[in-house]
């Protein structure tokens, strides 16, 4: 993908990102810095503006004003090193819960994803408890408007039919690491632990089998599911901050 490149006052380069769009808004992503004055630029020409960069880098922006957003580990699980076990095909599941595809309508899965999110946890946004947001969110990585295609190994777990848990899977353009198969989301009710766990590995055997070598996501530094990504083989190759510009 492209970067975009802009100058300080002098007209040398100074800042340099790929730009995306997110939510509605302009998201100014792997932020490098390139010249004198990066920071300057930013706050300067880019208000309202989402910006993942390097910690020190976002670091300077906040201490200027800008808006800590989170910290992130970007990770990926080299599946032609840790080919996952073939039993985890399809985990057991007490019954009556059962997979499905993720063929549901949005408002399927909203309940269990505000239950997974509720405040107090590492990702919990306001911003969410507006039904209207998280649609939106949700529709753009279901059309692929934000991540990429969505995946056919996406999938939900399902109690009588209601939506317990669900794992997002979208074909991110660009080179592995940073594209490829990535898991955008994976979220589960709190009533139904183990079951983002089968649905982990139920996605990572099937990646494998559909010859995918590498599947990747973005996980905040303080989220508890960093442990299980590690237990399952996925290892941190960046660890940008996220900030929004004033």
């Amino acid at each position: 993908m492209l970067r975009e490149i802009r100058a300080n006052a002098d007209g040398a380069p100074a800042v340099s990102y790929i730009r995306r769009e997110y939510a509605d808004r302009p998201w100014a992503d792997r932020v490098a810095v390139v010249g004198a004055g990066a920071a300057d630029v930013v706050l300067r020409e880019m208000s309202g503006w989402t910006v993942t960069a390097p910690k020190a880098f976002a670091e300077e922006l906040v201490r200027r004003g800008a808006r800590l957003g989170r910290a992130t580990h970007r990770m990926t699980c080299d599946l032609s090193v840790r080919r996952p076990p073939a039993e985890w095909a399809n985990p057991a599941l007490p019954s009556p819960l059962r997979f499905e595809s993720f063929d549901r309508s949005i408002d399927d899965l909203l309940p269990a994803w505000r239950a997974a999110y509720a405040p107090g946890h590492p990702d919990h946004r306001q911003e969410y408890d507006d039904d209207s947001v998280l649609r939106d969110r949700f529709g753009m990585m279901v059309a692929g408007a934000a991540f990429g295609a969505l995946s056919s190994l996406s999938c939900v777990v399902c109690d009588s039919g209601a939506v317990v848990a669900g794992l997002v899977l979208n074909h991110v353009p660009g080179k592995i690491p940073w594209g490829g198969p990535f898991i955008t989301d994976l979220f589960r009710h709190p009533s139904y632990p183990g079951t983002g766990t089968a649905l982990l590995r139920r996605t990572l055997t099937r990646a494998a089998a559909s010859d995918l070598r590498v599947v990747g996501l973005v996980v905040t530094d303080t989220n508890p599911a960093l442990r299980v990504y590690t237990r399952h083989g996925f290892e941190v190759f960046d660890s940008p901050v996220t900030v929004t510009i004033p």
